[in-house]
């Protein structure tokens, strides 16, 4: 090789502290595993977390981190869906706020050497999500043990690698000895004397270090791609565009043929149903229904119908030729207008129906379902108006910033405070104290608060009711909460317990 051939040649793609970055990701995924379910333990899971964006972006990438306004957004939507688990009793919520902030570090993994695909709001983020959170991962799946028995100066790396080896195909048959050897009774104690643990807690320790590996072997193949991969940038942008248009296969002719039967259909239901579904907005219902029946009397398939629409829309957009834009941008505006009209019907509808019968949970992840759709149909719309405005990156930012505010804002807390008041202030005469109670920690002021205005005034609906919600505030306050599954919530809980007497 002459030395114009050896100029040309790509240098190795190391990074400094390969080995120990292998070797911290393997600790990483085997605490991931302790906190799993993250939902069940969410101090224990926020701390995991915090752990795994400072490790990686203040040890690993020091120095060699590019964020842009969007990334720093992203970190900071991360930040804030690590506070509502820490706030709240809301299992549910917490779930999909930490699956929000692990998707989030992938993509800032990602983005952290520039592989971003386009700097700023980018049409093509779609891309970006799917390259990193499956092509770049599972590109370096393997790559893991490459780097765990880098060879340094003295070979720490491979001997490290062989003795973890050695102790995970020990790990099974040691097991086993243990638990069939513990039919001696002298045997036993030692054991349980030296290691004090039980038979489930060894089978859960072997589980949890078998699922790292893999837990490990993903976070690190997505570390490695992207320390490694930057430089084919541009031409990844050229191949994702070009591989968007190819996915475009559906003629103009085509969509409209299969559009406008379904705006045909909307228009004659519209008519048929105008006195009946209008109804909703005047509060006004229609003879021989009742609140129940009319709320519930097509509520769903307004909703459904609504979902099938954004369906159609997206298909509109990323499937059909670009041909005679404006046509297609004219069915697309009407099928969105028209979405809007169903959509005010259901949420009208529902409104009614909460008036009437309170709130649950169900009803109000409806409502805000039905606000994220309202919001989404905007989009599309000023996009039609406007075609240099990005869809996509919008939705998606939209759809994390209305999660975000809902998960923060305490769901539970709020159904039990809305549903407490309107008993008390004589709105209502009836209330569901099995409900109030399944809405946990959040709802023990509002529970407090009905159980002092029951012994005030006497005055429950019946006494079973009000002996179902003193034996609910008993045992709450006779349990004593998980360290790791502490909250806000829970504490404040605790205190008011303790202050009124329980």
């Amino acid at each position: 090789m002459d030395d114009k051939e050896a100029l040309s040649a790509p240098a190795p793609q190391r990074f400094p502290r390969e080995t120990l970055s292998a070797w911290l990701f393997l600790l990483l995924g085997y605490f991931f595993c302790c906190v799993f379910p993250m939902s069940k333990r969410p101090l224990a899971a926020v701390l995991y977390l915090a752990a795994l964006y400072a490790v990686t972006f203040l040890v690993l990438l020091r120095g060699r981190v590019r964020f842009g306004l969007v990334q720093k957004l992203v970190l900071f939507s991360a930040v804030l869906a690590l506070i509502a688990p820490l706030l709240w009793d809301n299992t549910g919520d917490a779930f999909l706020c930490f699956l929000y902030v692990l998707m989030a570090y992938a993509y800032l993994i990602y983005a952290a050497s520039g592989n971003t695909l386009e700097e700023g709001l980018s049409a093509l983020v779609g891309a970006d999500l799917v390259r990193a959170l499956f092509a770049f991962p599972f590109s370096s799946f393997g790559k893991l043990f490459h780097s765990l028995a880098l060879r340094d100066g003295k070979g720490i790396g491979k001997l490290l690698l062989k003795i973890l080896l050695g102790l995970l195909l020990a790990a099974l048959p040691t097991a086993a000895a243990l638990s069939l050897l513990s039919f001696d009774s002298g045997f036993r104690s030692i054991v349980d004397g030296l290691f004090s643990f039980r038979r489930e807690d060894l089978g859960i320790q072997i589980a949890r270090l078998l699922f790292a590996v893999p837990v490990s072997m993903y976070l690190y193949g997505m570390f490695y791609s992207s320390r490694t991969k930057s430089a084919a940038r541009d031409e990844a942008a050229k191949l994702a565009r070009e591989h968007a248009e190819q996915f475009r296969f559906i003629p103009l002719v085509t969509a409209a043929a299969a559009v406008i039967p379904l705006l045909s259909v909307y228009i004659i239901f519209f008519i048929s149903q105008w006195k009946i579904y209008t109804s909703a907005f005047t509060g006004v219902l229609p003879a021989a229904l009742s609140y129940a029946e009319y709320a519930r009397e097509g509520f769903f398939q307004l909703c459904a119908v609504s979902c099938i629409n954004f369906i159609v829309l997206i298909c509109l957009s990323c499937l059909v030729r670009r041909e005679k834009e404006k046509l297609r941008r004219a069915l697309a505006l009407l099928l969105a207008l028209f979405s809007l009209v169903l959509i005010a019907t259901a949420f009208s509808k529902l409104l009614l129906y909460i008036a009437r019968y309170d709130l649950t949970p169900d009803r109000l992840y409806a409502a805000w379902f039905m606000l994220l759709l309202t919001v989404l149909f905007t989009v599309v719309i000023l996009s039609q108006f406007f075609p240099r405005l990005k869809a996509l990156p919008l939705c998606l930012a939209v759809t994390v910033a209305l999660y975000l505010l809902l998960a923060l804002s305490g769901p539970n807390g709020r159904i039990a405070r809305y549903n407490v008041e309107r008993y008390l202030s004589g709105e209502t005469k009836r209330i569901d104290v099995e409900l109030l109670v399944s809405l946990g920690d959040d709802a023990i002021p509002s529970l407090l608060r009905l159980d002092e205005y029951w012994a005030e005034n006497g005055n429950a609906p019946d006494k079973s009711a009000h002996a179902e919600l003193q034996l609910a505030l008993s045992s709450r306050a006779a349990w004593e909460t998980d360290f790791w599954r502490r909250t806000y919530s829970s504490r404040r809980a605790d205190r008011l317990l303790s202050d009124a007497g329980y």
